[in-house]
């Protein structure tokens, strides 16, 4: 995400996507730092357990890289698999949050505060993990960010996400018109429009081959999708 302030609450309208990109992206990090003190209450015991054992059942190992781990939900779980855990997010709220979750766990992770919009990897990994981040990924930003990806995993690694699937777009509001976001509600009352794409596993797959990747995208139990990627040309990123 991009780096950005928490001013006063407000609604926010903001022009058509094409037009105002990066305002958009900058109100959606200020929805995400804001929202870091109550992220949590969204996960009912049930709807958390399921969560859990999915990601328990998705391949990560070695030296692992989590991007946009919010509040750690999933770092703490990945941190007890990894032989070494670097955890990426652009809201320091959130890092402070997922930083003592883990620590409370008397685990250990590495945590960073970066726009994942203009990040480039700075190392390699063996696993690439992002838990419900791909949607929020813009369309015009979609191939630059595997296009890093692909930078950050190493000869013969995986990438491994869980996102919500497209039948979830019937549980958002919609925001005015054809821009692919979705209105979110803060306790303090304040409306703020975030990116939303609601992905089809069969179309994502298609699409991340276009980008050259071999990817097994799955429905699961839910309202959710599981994938695995792997780069198909190795040397072509080399």
């Amino acid at each position: 995400m991009l780096n950005g302030t928490v001013g006063r609450p407000v609604t926010h309208r903001l022009p058509g996507m094409s037009d105002g990109l990066e305002s958009l992206l900058d109100g959606q990090l200020a929805y995400y730092r804001a929202r870091a003190p109550e992220y949590d209450e969204v996960y009912g015991e049930r709807a958390f357990r399921s969560l859990t054992d999915l990601v328990d059942e998705l391949p990560v190992g070695g030296d692992v890289l989590e991007l946009a781990c919010g509040t750690g939900q999933w770092t703490v779980r990945l941190a007890g698999r990894a032989d070494h855990l670097t955890a990426v997010d652009g809201a320091p709220e959130m890092l402070d949050i997922a930083r003592r979750r883990v620590e409370a766990a008397g685990l250990t992770a590495t945590f960073e505060q970066r726009d994942l919009f203009s990040w480039r990897p700075q190392a390699r990994y063996d696993t690439v993990f992002f838990a419900f981040w791909l949607s929020h990924v813009p369309p015009q930003r979609f191939a630059a960010f595997w296009a890093a990806v692909a930078g950050a995993v190493r000869p013969g690694g995986r990438v491994v996400f869980v996102d919500t699937d497209a039948a979830e777009r019937l549980t958002e509001r919609a925001a005015p018109g054809d821009r692919a976001t979705v209105l979110r509600r803060l306790k303090d009352g304040s409306e703020h429009e975030v990116v939303k794409l609601f992905h089809d596993a069969a179309v994502l797959a298609a699409d991340l081959a276009k980008l050259g990747w071999t990817a097994q995208v799955d429905p699961a139990d839910g309202g959710f999708i599981r994938g695995v990627a792997r780069l198909t040309d190795r040397s072509a990123r080399d």
